[in-house]
């Protein structure tokens, strides 16, 4: 009878997303953690408030790629709610919903709002562990990458992912993905349409080959295909192949974090494009030391469509670290430097067109504000240069942050 039941529930799994919350645990493990996150139980239910607090302060400059200096007082807020529901110890179901408001006191015409939404369900049978869902983000970004003005888009994604064989050992997880990206048709910069320019939508497919070691660290062999097809520029279309290698680390112990590492092959199908094969890879990796130490490496390695020309592409190479010190169990202080670059290259012959250099420094303190979050405060300098357009200046910020570990 539970066999059936269970069945019957199958076709529900597949309306929502996996979280991140549970993306490397078991499904009990998974479930623990939900019951320790929660704050409120109501029935079936456990809720969990979520806030989100970031770039709450004075910058120097609002935009990026630009030699003017635009101060303003800004900040992004936002409060949301988790609920998860635990069905018969076979099915964790999961929603949260995150509406966020960008604040500028003098740029009025940049306040916006933000909304991020998902909504995942978990489960398994015998040597099947089955994951899927949706998400939704309605998003106005602040400048990043090359995007020197906030820019607004809507990302939606089905995804499914099913682990086999037992997770104490070898294992094999598939998954499949099928997002859609749709910007703002307001003119940007009064000479692009980022619509036109970049939307798209990916289908994604992915197997990996995971084999526990250690007890708890899993090191994987990941293979993934993705389809690009866009909205506007079909000339753009090309398919993706990635091969990478990668390590995850536990939750818990004195070396933390993960990173993969690979080769990113793009096949495009405007035949006067040629095919490109670029690094790729992400990790952020830290060590504990005596309980209050900590030492933290990161990098990234990536490769994007840019607005600015149908043929144009750019890798993004980032490389950081930093350190963390408890001076007492309830304040701790720290410092972190990143040094990335934007190499912007043409499909046409895979010259390199322009090459961005962005450095940060970043030096805060932080203390628990409830639970295991923590409530910061930061201050940042940004050193912009970019030879191709004439600027070399130095930007700076400071404020308050919240994060979710202390």
């Amino acid at each position: 009878m539970r066999k059936k039941n269970f069945l019957k529930l199958l076709p529900i799994l597949f309306a929502f997303i996996l979280s991140p919350l549970l993306r490397s645990d078991d499904f009990f493990l998974a479930k623990d953690k939900i019951i320790e996150e929660s704050r409120f139980k109501l029935g079936p239910l456990y809720l969990a408030p979520l806030l989100y607090l970031e770039n709450v302060g004075y910058t120097s400059s609002i935009y990026t790629y630009d030699a003017r200096e635009i101060p303003d007082w800004t900040g992004d807020l936002g409060l949301g709610l988790r609920a998860s529901a635990v069905l018969a110890n076979r099915l964790i179901m999961q929603a949260e919903d995150l509406p966020i408001y960008s604040f500028y006191l003098e740029n009025k015409n940049l306040r916006a709002w933000s909304n991020r939404f998902a909504a995942n369900a978990y489960s398994y049978a015998g040597p099947f562990n089955i994951k899927a869902g949706f998400a939704r983000n309605d998003l106005r970004q602040r400048p990043n990458l090359e995007f020197s003005r906030p820019f607004s888009y809507v990302d939606s994604e089905w995804s499914g992912e099913v682990d086999i064989g037992r997770r104490s050992d070898l294992f094999l997880t598939a998954y499949t993905a099928f997002k859609k990206l749709a910007y703002d048709e307001d003119p940007y910069l009064e000479g692009y349409n980022l619509a036109e320019s970049l939307n798209h939508r990916q289908n994604t497919f992915g197997l990996k080959l995971n084999r526990r070691v250690f007890t708890s660290t899993v090191i994987y062999l990941n293979y993934e295909m993705s389809d690009y097809v866009f909205a506007s520029r079909s000339e753009r279309d090309t398919r993706a192949q990635t091969l990478g290698l990668g390590v995850e680390f536990p939750e818990i112990g004195v070396l933390q974090g993960s990173f993969q590492i690979g080769l990113r092959r793009f096949d495009p199908k405007n035949p006067l494009f040629q095919l490109a094969q670029r690094a790729n890879g992400r990790g952020d990796i830290q060590v504990t030391l005596m309980e209050r130490l900590r030492f933290k490496v990161f990098y990234e390695l990536d490769t994007r469509f840019s607005f600015s020309a149908s043929d144009l592409f750019y890798d993004t190479q980032s490389f950081g670290g930093g350190a963390e010190f408890y001076l007492t169990r309830f304040l701790k202080v720290g410092a972190s430097y990143e040094d990335g670059r934007l190499k912007y290259h043409s499909f046409l012959d895979l010259a390199l067109q322009r090459s961005d250099r962005l450095r940060r420094q970043r030096y805060f303190l932080a203390v628990p504000f409830i639970g295991k979050t923590a409530l910061g405060f930061a201050y940042t300098i940004y050193h912009l240069n970019s030879e191709a357009l004439g600027l070399d200046y130095t930007r700076s910020f400071w404020g308050g942050f919240i994060n979710y570990e202390f």
